[in-house]
Parts: structure tokens; sequence; C-alpha cells
């Protein structure tokens, strides 16, 4: 198999992925509440990246310059942390498909912070890419909410909040991440040194939570952690593993827009799971944030 068609099939492995761990995470999250969901998985994703670092390299700390690990833990704290706090509490609150639009932000937010922060270069076909996005995100969040819908109008508000503010954490963690990944140090560093630094402050972010009275009362059962260990394993595990693989093998234009295609597929799947009635304008405006950031993608590497 071609080079080519391996990234092509790695980047739509990723998005699939990612549409299971998002339903997965919304679900076990309903059961044993966001914060408990963050710091289960994120505890259960550093032992098993903590492993397979020790198989690969035959030592348990990546090796990297002091300033990479400063950047990637605090990309680690920013995105995992704090971004997937508001994202499991999205979930929860909005249910994934609102937020997987939401989070189609992620990607203009972190080419205006870099722009910002580090004068990193924006084409102006850069520019038409985020308002694009801005505009699919809009045309989907802003429209009327169905009678039917489960969620309250204060429920919405509050989601679509966490929602934008996920986004916003997440390109905060890539701007990191990137500043951290220089010459010699390999995604499977990286990846491990975020997930150290997320396990070990979102530790000390859920006693605070539990001690402030900020969590909801859980309901454990053996199906809400075989949820959540599906999350763990299709999310953490191998949707970066396969994220990783499609930035290889195809543009990195290619590899985000085939990643960015998680709105749009994970339409059918609440259809399917939740029976949720999935509207013209759901459909459109997803569609509509995916092209945005294909145009995004594309120009930046113009």
């Amino acid at each position: 198999m071609d080079s080519t068609r391996i990234g092509v099939l790695a980047g739509l492995a990723t998005a699939a992925l990612w549409v299971v761990s998002s339903l997965a995470f919304t679900a076990a999250g309903r059961s044993l509440g966001a914060t408990r969901v963050n710091l289960l998985r994120t505890v259960a994703a550093a032992i098993v990246l903590l492993g397979v670092q020790w198989l690969a390299m035959g030592h348990a700390m990546p090796g990297m310059p002091f300033e990479s690990a400063v950047w990637l833990s605090l990309s680690g704290i920013m995105g995992l942390t704090v971004g997937d706090q508001f994202l499991f509490t999205g979930y929860v609150m909005l249910g994934p498909r609102l937020v997987s639009v939401l989070m189609t932000l992620a990607p203009s937010m972190t080419a205006l912070i870099a722009w910002a922060a580090f004068r990193e270069s924006m084409a102006p076909i850069g520019v038409v890419g985020m308002l694009i996005t801005t505009a699919g995100v809009a045309w989907v969040s802003l429209g009327r909410v169905d009678h039917d819908s489960p969620h309250t109008p204060a429920e919405r508000r509050k989601g679509l909040l966490f929602g934008v503010a996920a986004a916003l954490c997440q390109a905060l963690g890539m701007v990191m991440a990137k500043r951290g990944l220089v010459e010699g140090v390999t995604p499977l560093d990286a990846q491990t040194m975020r997930m150290y630094a997320g396990a070990a402050t979102v530790v000390p972010l859920a006693a605070f939570a539990r001690h402030a009275g900020m969590t909801v009362q859980a309901q454990p059962s053996r199906r809400a952690l075989m949820i959540l260990a599906v999350g763990v394993v299709s999310g953490p595990l191998f949707g970066v593993f396969f994220s990783m693989l499609a930035t290889k093998h195809v543009a990195a234009g290619v590899a985000a827009t085939l990643i960015g295609l998680v709105p749009v597929l994970i339409l059918p799947a609440t259809r399917l799971i939740d029976g949720e009635r999935i509207s013209a304008r759901a459909w459109v405006g997803s569609i509509i944030a995916v092209v945005g950031i294909a145009v995004l993608s594309f120009g930046a590497e113009g």
C-alpha cells in the first residue's frame, strides 16, 4: 500500500475513533460526572503511555531539552487538565454533536494565537478559512432550539460557553506543544510528557472540585467503566497514534481536513445511537465548518 493511501486511511480512522471517544465520554460522563471522567481518563492514559514509553525507549521519562519539557507540560495542563474538563462538561450538558462543531474553532484559534504571540505568518486564504469555519459554527449553534430538545435554554448557553472554552484551551495547548516539538523530540515523547503533566494536575483539580461540592453524584457501574475504557482506548491512545500516522504520510492540510470530519461523521452516529433528529441546518453548518478547516489548513501549507 502506498504512503498516501496509508495517510488517508489513517486520517479517516482518526476521525472515526474520535467520534467513538466523544460518544463514549459523553455516556460515561452522564453516569460518573465530567470531573471523574477527566480524572480516570487522564490517569489511565498516562499509565498506558508509561508502559509504551518503557517498552519502546527503555525508560519511563521522555528524553528532551528542559525548555521542551516545560512547553509540553504546560500544553498538557492547558489542553488535557483544563481544556478537557470544559470539553467533558460540555458533552454532558450539550451532547457530543454540537460540542464537536464548536471544537472546529480550535484550528482558527490556534492560528490566531500563534500569529499574535509568536508572529507566525498567516496567509489571506487562512483568514478566509477562519471566517468560513466561524460562519458554520454560528449557523449551527445560534439556530432555533427544537421544542423537543432535552436541553434547557440555560443548559444550552452554558454548554456553548464550555465548548468554546474547550476549543480555546485546545488551541493554547497546541501552540505550546509546537514550541516544545523541537528537533529530536518524537511524537511519542511529546504525547507522554503532555499526559504525565495532565495526570499530575488533574488529581488536585478533581480533589478541589469534590471539596467544593462541584462534582455531581456519581452512579458508577461496570457498564459506565467499560464505556469509559472504550473512550480511553479510542481517543488518547489509538486516536492520537493514527493522527500522527496521518500527519507523517500525507500533507498536514490533508490530514487536518480528514481528522476534522468528526462533526460530520458524528451526525449519523448520534442519530443511530441516541435517536436524535438531525436538522438540515446541522448538516449544512457542520459541512461548512469542515470546509473552513480545509481552507485554513491548505492555506497554511501555501
